[in-house]
């Protein structure tokens, strides 16, 4: 199958800094299914995405940032969690992240005051995926170069 190299994105984003992985939203429980998070050298930006197939007012995509968190490395995964929600009062976005110093990182904020994180040890080489349970979202399971999971 040839490539049309003439072919340009159908929607952009401006970024500040180099971005390395994208990931939309998968869950679509409690308003969040066009949340968008995108990460690169040391941070993690959150925000929505509406594309005007979504709604007739919208020309082209809308997108607002809702938060960047700091993440001081590089980041090469995100995972969102099926527990973020935004029409909870508060909000809750949770999602984790796979870095470059082989350290998973846990976000939780309610966008507001509450901006928490936690890091997690064990692998010893490059995180080659990660995901949550996508039932209740207690559980991540990542697999590295390590050869462990």
């Amino acid at each position: 199958m040839k490539q049309d190299a003439s072919r340009n994105a159908a929607y952009t984003v401006d970024c500040e800094d180099y971005v390395h992985v994208v990931e939309f939203n998968p869950f679509e429980n409690g308003d969040s299914g066009n949340l968008i998070a995108y990460g690169g050298n040391n941070y993690v930006v959150i925000g929505t995405c509406t594309f005007q197939e979504e709604e007739a007012d919208v020309e082209g995509i809308q997108y607002k940032t809702l938060r960047t968190f700091h993440h001081g490395v590089r980041v090469d995964g995100i995972a969102w969690s099926p527990e973020t929600r935004l029409d909870s009062l508060p909000p809750l976005i949770k999602f984790c992240t796979s870095a470059a110093d082989m350290k998973i990182r846990l976000f939780t904020s309610d966008l507001q005051d509450k901006n928490e994180y936690k890091v997690l040890e064990g692998h010893t080489d490059f995180i080659n995926g990660l995901v949550f349970d996508p039932k209740e979202g207690q559980e991540i399971a990542s697999v590295s170069d390590d050869h462990t999971c």
